[in-house]
This record gives C-alpha cells, structure tokens and sequence, in this order.
C-alpha cells in the first residue's frame, strides 16, 4: 500500500506548518515521524457525501471548512467541519417534489443567494434562515452579488444569442433590466457587429469584474465572448477571443490582471492582462470540465464524468491530469484556498481535497498534486 501511494500521490513538502497550534501558540501533538526519506505530506481526495441520494448542482463556500451546497428537491445544505457533517437547512427529503436548486453563491458568512430551476431567488442574511426574494427570466443564469445589495444576473431575454443583463440594488428583491448584449468581432477579416449570450459572470473586487459567454458566427459556430468592467457593472467593455470557434463557458480570475477562460470546446486560455491579450493552455483537460481556483496558486479542471483532474500551477499556462474515477458525474468544483476544495455531484456526492500527513488513510481517498 505504501508503495503504491508513494507512486500514486504527490506529496507537498510544507516548511513551517505547525500542525494543531492553539492560538495561545501551544502545539497539539504532532503526526509520527515519517520514516526516513519518506515525505511529511500528501494532497489527496476523499469522500465526504451527503447520506441522501439527492443530486448536488453548486457550492459556495467562505472559508476552508464552511460552505453551502444547493442540489435538488429544494435542498440546502450546510458544512462548518469541511464535511464531516452536513446540516440541511431546506430540502434534503429524496421524494420531494421541490424545484432542484441550481446557483448558490455567498458573498460573506451571513448573505447568501440561491437560484432555483424556474429561476425563483431565494436568500439569507443569518447564514442559516431562507426567504423567497423574487423571480427572474426563465433563461436567466450566471448570479453574482459584490455586495449585500448589488447583484447581477443574466438572461436570453431577446433570443438566445442576446443576453440581457439584469440589476438589483435591493439584495435580490426587485430587478431592472439593462441593455443586451453585444460584441464587435472580426470574422472572416470583415467587421461584424453581433449579439451575444453571457455564461457566466464573476467579480473580484466590488468594482472590477468579468463576464464570458458567445457570439453566433454562424453553422452553429461561436466565438468566444469577453466582458469586463471597472465600475460594477455600470458599464462593460466587450472584446472577443480571435480565432475561437466556442463559446466561453466560464471565466475564473483570481486577481484583477489574471484569469483563465474556459470554452465549451474544453480548451482554457490564460491571461496575465485582464483579458487583453489570450493564449491557449498546454495540456488542459478533456471536453466538459469544471474548474476552480485556489488563490490562483492552483487550479483544478475536473472532468464532467469524473474520470479525470488536472492541475495547473502556473496560472494555467499548463496542466498535468491524472486519473480520477469518481463514482458518479460532478457538477461544481471549488477551491476556497490553496489547500482546500470540493466537488460535489450526483447522488450526494462530495468529495475534499485537502493536505494531510503521509501517513493519513480513509476509505475511497485517491491522491491528487499539490503547490510546490
């Protein structure tokens, strides 16, 4: 067993890690002395589910250990001990009939968002208490808050190849509706003019934040969609990805210059300035992937099947992938830091990733990489 984690896993060697320090500054006891040559610690994955067979569809979280999951038959869950235990805070009942909930996104410990499938809002303002808010288009998608009032939403109000963007000042009570959106792109060498749809939306600042999505150029062919504001969204300035062929699917910045973009196609491009400028990822993982990132410092694309993980350690200039066999499809992948992060899917399925002593064992776990 030894020897095949030694193959198997890659382990992080972390200077000046203290295991167990009290906030006093008093040590806890110390894991057993790895024998000799032998690392101190190893990244792994390990099942931590949900008992109940309920699909799971998105994860927020707010810290390394506390994050709120939304899944199906109206259910929402809670985590404080990075899931060792869950508490259901609505739903959780397999024969329930309740709209499956599809966006969970927290902006701090107290205020949080949740989307159903017929685009009802429903939020909290205690972390642990939910009241319907309001109901957006029946196309709506990519729900984002920088605020406890200010949020964002988008919809194919016109078509499904124009998005709208809509605004609340309220935390999510009342909406307005802005302008469509549109791109000036260049397809074929001639300038075109075309609307496009927004996937996903994502801020890391109140002011600064980012968009991505499609534009048709026709046959079913789209190219890649890219916004960003300065303001919070009071305004946007568009651009495209040249030469893509698919739409965007999802943009993860971590800070305000860099970012990876992720095309329906399952190719990633990074950027190191703010989206002025793109290039494709070497090795990035196969088509339908979920990505996170943690602090920037990694970033994990887990396939939508569950049979493969890659990992970047340079701001996406380059994966490496291993293996996975997960037992079921993902839906949502997240990493709160560095060392922290969740998958969840099907069937209650949620898996951690966490560093933990090389002697560390538990029941499914698989071996992952790590930041060196």
């Amino acid at each position: 067993m030894l020897t095949f984690l030694r193959l198997a896993v890659c382990a992080l060697t972390i200077t000046g890690l203290v295991a167990g320090q009290t906030k006093k500054g008093a040590s806890t006891k110390q894991p057993a002395a790895a024998k000799a040559g032998e690392p101190k610690w190893k990244a792994i994955w390990e099942p931590v589910p949900f008992n109940k067979d309920i699909q799971l569809n998105s994860i927020s979280c707010t810290g390394p250990e506390t994050c709120w999951v939304a899944g199906d038959k109206g259910t929402i869950l809670l985590t404080s001990d990075g899931g060792k235990t869950w508490q259901t805070q609505l739903g959780g009942d397999p024969e329930a009939t309740d709209d499956a909930l599809l966006e969970v996104v927290f902006l701090d410990s107290t205020h949080g968002w949740v989307k159903a499938n017929r685009s009802d809002v429903m939020g909290t303002t205690d972390g642990k208490t939910w009241a319907a808010l309001s109901k957006l288009p029946s196309t709506a998608r990519a729900l984002w808050f920088t605020t406890p009032q200010l949020g964002l939403a988008a919809d194919n109000h016109d078509s499904l190849d124009r998005s709208m963007l809509n605004a609340t000042q309220d935390g999510g009570k009342t909406w307005t509706r802005g302008q469509p959106c549109s791109v000036d792109a260049v397809v074929g060498g001639l300038a075109r003019k075309l609307g496009c749809h927004v996937q996903h939306i994502q801020f890391v600042s109140p002011a600064i934040g980012f968009m991505g999505g499609g534009a048709p150029i026709g046959n079913a062919i789209y190219t890649a969609a890219f916004a960003k504001t300065n303001d919070g969204g009071a305004t946007w300035a568009y651009s495209t990805i040249p030469e893509t062929k698919h739409a965007l699917e999802k943009v993860m910045f971590w800070s305000e210059k860099d970012g990876l973009a992720l095309l329906a196609s399952g190719q990633t491009y990074w950027t190191a300035d703010a989206g002025a400028t793109w290039t494709g990822s070497a090795n990035s993982p196969s088509w339908r992937t979920h990505y996170a990132s943690g602090e920037g410092k990694i970033l994990v694309g887990v396939n939508r099947t569950g049979q493969q993980i890659g990992y970047s350690f340079n701001g996406g200039r380059s994966f490496s992938s291993r293996p996975a066999n997960l037992p079921t499809e993902v839906n949502a992948v997240t990493f709160p830091d560095a060392r922290h992060g969740y998958l969840v899917g099907r069937h209650g399925m949620v898996y951690r990733y966490r560093i933990v002593p090389f002697e560390y064992t538990a029941a499914g776990m698989f071996g992952a990489a790590a930041p060196q």
